[in-house]
């Protein structure tokens, strides 16, 4: 019964989101939508928007896209008028300019350093694909920012259950340089929306010991 009440408290909560818009820099957001928040980092097309749309229950929060590399600017979607998910555009895409990969590096780098109010970096890697340098090099920064991070593994319906346990136990040694920051592995796919209420739990979770 816990568990039935938990799950409804959570699409409850979820189900009331609004956008709140998109903007070019950290210093765009207008001071009146600043509140707790976490944020979904990840290498291009490693599934970011069909998570956010999975938890908050939407099929187009995010805009999802055949095209790697759409989300150029920092979206905000405001839950339950709590917390902010902001969702940043995605990084190493090898199809854009280099100028333009660099300018979305110093947009999420500006961003992830300068929110005071940032209580989260979920930082998505596809299972196929594993952590590559520039996940690394985003770790390394987050670290670096004294910010929480947690990892979310994308698209685990696409490997084998041995993949899996391979790709957490890698991750889990490589989180070994990063202790004072790295808090959780979370496992996903969006199909069967399998692992999502984990992470909305945590979003929730953050929005309630916010509570002043």
């Amino acid at each position: 019964l816990k568990m039935a009440k938990t799950n409804k408290n959570l699409n409850n909560f979820f189900n009331t989101h609004k956008f709140l818009g998109s903007f070019k820099s950290y210093e765009d957001i207008p001071f009146s939508s600043i509140r707790n928040e976490c944020c979904f980092i990840g290498r291009s097309n490693v599934g970011k928007s069909s998570l956010i749309n999975a938890i908050t229950k939407t099929k187009k929060l995010a805009k999802t896209s055949k095209t790697p590399g759409r989300t150029q600017s920092i979206n905000i979607f405001e839950i339950s008028e709590k917390i902010n998910i902001i969702d940043l555009p995605g990084y190493g895409y090898a199809k854009v300019s280099k100028v333009m990969r660099n300018d979305l590096r110093v947009l999420i780098e500006n961003y992830i350093e300068n929110r005071e109010k940032l209580n989260q970096v979920f930082i998505l890697v596809d299972s196929k694909v594993g952590i590559k340098n520039s996940d690394i090099d985003m770790l390394d920064f987050i670290n670096s920012c004294s910010k929480k991070f947690s990892v979310i593994l994308t698209k685990i319906d696409k490997i084998s259950n041995s993949h899996i346990d391979f790709q957490k136990k890698s991750i889990s040694s490589l989180m070994k340089n990063y202790k004072k920051s790295f808090e959780d592995i979370y496992l996903s796919e969006t199909k069967k929306n399998s692992g999502i209420i984990d992470i909305q739990k945590k979003i929730y979770d953050m929005s309630e010991q916010n509570e002043i």
